[in-house]
């Protein structure tokens, strides 16, 4: 009977640990998209300085975030900004494209009804369908993301215009482990990862050539 009672408080035990450390809160390290102010060079870019491009939407598929943070690869941190995942990554681009010195346009009505029958994606947070269009010749941007943590971002870009699809591709970009436990350097390597993603995509000679 002492051994049935010491083997189940043992059990007992083992349980509240793993129900304990599997609980355990990750630390918040907070990003905003005020303070996200592109890092890069803007003239290593100065091919896109005068275009002109029209924001269509971005969108969260991430699966292993939640709607404004996603997490380290260890589940140790998790970051957190101020607005969803979405609209983070749509300001931080905004910001990004117009330091490079891209025009960003709005879009105008479109009566005819006819416009973006095509889109895969949808229209999460961007004009509906046949509602609106972007001036003729001016591309359209949106973005997916796929997969994020601190240490890989998957995401998706996609081109259109003239209602037309001109570029869609898949794309993954990887940071080393952080290396440091200070919040203003965990911080800092949140919008570090927003560089990344985008210079990663103005880089690619496709991508150049569908813009």
């Amino acid at each position: 009977m002492r051994h049935h009672i010491k083997w189940s408080s043992i059990l007992v035990l083992c349980v509240m640990g793993i129900f304990l450390t599997g609980c355990a809160s990750s630390t918040k390290i907070t990003m905003t998209q005020e303070k996200y102010a592109p890092s890069f060079r803007a003239n290593d870019y100065s091919r896109y300085k005068g275009k002109k491009l029209a924001i269509a939407s971005f969108y969260n598929q991430a699966q292993n975030t939640k709607a404004y943070n996603y997490f380290s690869a260890d589940k140790k941190y998790i970051y957190e900004g101020n607005a969803t995942l979405e609209n983070y990554y749509l300001y931080c681009f905004q910001k990004a494209f117009r330091h490079i010195g891209v025009i960003l346009v709005d879009y105008t009505y479109d009566k005819d009804n006819r416009y973006h029958h095509g889109h895969r994606y949808g229209w999460w947070g961007a004009p509906g369908p046949g509602a609106f269009k972007a001036p003729r010749g001016v591309a359209e941007f949106q973005f997916v993301l796929l997969s994020l943590t601190d240490q890989e971002f998957k995401f998706k870009a996609l081109l259109f215009k003239d209602g037309e699809a001109k570029f869609d591709k898949d794309y993954t970009v990887t940071m080393a482990e952080a290396g440091t436990d200070n919040a203003a350097q965990l911080e800092k390597r949140a919008y570090s990862l927003a560089d990344l993603a985008f210079t990663t995509i103005m880089k690619d000679r496709d991508f150049q050539k569908a813009f």
